[in-house]
């Protein structure tokens, strides 16, 4: 018995899986055969969290020896937990990738990749869903590190005191006045009229918080390494240099694991988990993770045409909004907010990344293709009213297995005001990152 149970593409439906290999492959011949309908319920109710966090759907067709199911997905790659329905216990893993990669099904390569975007975005994991099929995904340790920063700084600003069991003396008695220790120091004239006693104050410098320090230097040492991406150390630098200023006085405390406490506010429960995930050497890597595939490419694509501009007389702003005023109806938009401005010799570009599939099949005539790719064109020619040249330029990139672009001319009559639109295919992955970068290069020194 393996512990896959099955692979399939994001955006994407698989094959029909008759009663058989059902039966077979995805069951374990562990099931009664005569019952198989109400296995693949009952599988489908134990996944039901599982599916909608990877955004799976089953479908279900036919009875009896007839019955027949199908999977489909979404936007979102991944890996999650399976539950098996004569057991109840997650033996096998769901795994869903890339649907446009030429690097297959290695998982790895993905690692690399998000290293190489410093992250920007980063998996979505499902506490608590340990994956039977361990370091699909693994980020490396320095994600953790800059997580735990982001999360104690905030714990920080929460001001959190507990109180701490002090000793100190007093010039008169009090009701907490250790006396048996009082009687041993009070034949001394000169310590008679002191008292020691145990106080409680409320005081940041307690145990736990000595706790968190310890592995907020343990956060320090891993970012400031000098394998780690230089965009991360500097981002991190001042802010870590602040935080060892306000806890300056607090001496950290060695520990191998942090307690949680049910009482705990939430912003602490959530630095303490990041702290223990630290400790233990990044086991988030082991949960269920997903990845939203639209905004992965987004951000793949805004990292390759940046590296493409190096040198030249250009820079990308990605993401900036461009706000809307006025009487706007609730269903309205707020902003706009294209993927990439993009300044080249004084000019401005706009453009947009689709993870779709319109560039495979651009000699291929398709009424859904045609719809999907009119919002797709909308969308960009609204970006680039807000260009001021008079010749607008904007560009659509879409997944495709090799760089390759094309040029469509668009022009009023009477205006004499054009758009020039590039469509613009691009390997995804890390391997064709630096082909793409020198064909976009050689785009826009072309423009």
């Amino acid at each position: 018995m393996g512990k896959l149970f099955f692979r399939m593409p994001c955006l994407s439906e698989s094959h029909k899986i008759k009663s058989q290999e059902i039966y077979e492959r995805l069951f374990d011949k562990r099931v009664d055969k005569r019952y198989l309908e109400s296995a693949v319920q009952k599988f489908l109710l134990l996944n039901k969290k599982m599916f909608s966090f990877a955004g799976i759907t089953l479908e279900m067709d036919g009875v009896g020896s007839d019955l027949s199911i199908k999977f489909k997905t979404v936007g979102f790659i991944g890996a999650i937990p399976v539950r098996m329905p004569y057991d109840g216990i997650a033996h096998k893993d769901f795994q869903i990738t890339p649907r446009f990669d030429n690097a297959g099904h290695d998982f790895s390569d993905l690692t690399q990749l998000l290293s190489r975007l410093d992250y920007s975005i980063s998996p979505e994991y499902a506490d608590g869903e340990e994956l039977s099929l361990p370091l699909q995904l693994r980020p490396p340790m320095y994600y953790e590190a800059a997580k735990y920063i982001d999360l104690f700084e905030a714990a920080h600003r929460q001001n959190w005191v507990k109180f701490e069991v002090v000793k100190k003396n007093h010039r008169f008695p009090k009701t907490n006045t250790n006396w048996p220790k009082y009687i041993e120091s009070s034949f001394d004239p000169l310590k008679s009229l002191i008292y020691p006693a145990t106080d409680s104050v409320l005081s940041r410098n307690h145990n736990e918080w000595q706790e968190l320090i310890y592995v907020f230097e343990i956060a320090k040492s891993i970012i400031l390494r000098q394998d780690v991406p230089e965009s991360i150390r500097y981002r991190y630098r001042d802010r870590i240099v602040a935080l060892q200023k306000k806890n300056a006085s607090i001496n950290p405390i060695m520990t191998g694991a942090i307690s949680i406490h049910s009482n705990d506010p939430y912003s602490i429960k959530e630095v303490k988990e990041q702290a223990n995930v630290l400790l233990q050497k990044g086991v988030t890597s082991f949960a269920a993770w997903r990845i939203d595939m639209a905004t992965l490419f987004e951000r793949y694509v805004q990292y390759v045409v940046g590296r493409s501009l190096i040198g030249l007389d250009g820079a990308v702003v990605s993401n900036r909004r461009i706000s809307g005023r006025g009487s706007i109806p609730r269903w309205g938009l707020k902003y706009l907010e294209p993927d990439m401005i993009i300044r080249y010799n004084s000019s401005i570009y706009m453009a947009d990344a689709k993870y779709k599939a319109n560039y495979y099949v651009v000699e291929q005539a398709s009424e859904i293709l045609r719809e999907t790719h009119r919002l797709d064109l909308h969308q960009l020619l609204a970006y680039c009213s807000f260009s001021p040249d008079k010749e607008k330029i904007g560009i659509l990139f879409y997944p495709f297995i090799r760089p390759n672009f094309r040029k469509i001319d668009y022009l009023e009559q009477h205006t004499g005001i054009s758009n020039t639109v590039y469509l613009f295919g691009i390997p995804f992955g890390i391997n064709g990152v630096d082909t793409s970068v020198e064909v976009i290069r050689q785009m826009f020194q072309g423009l």
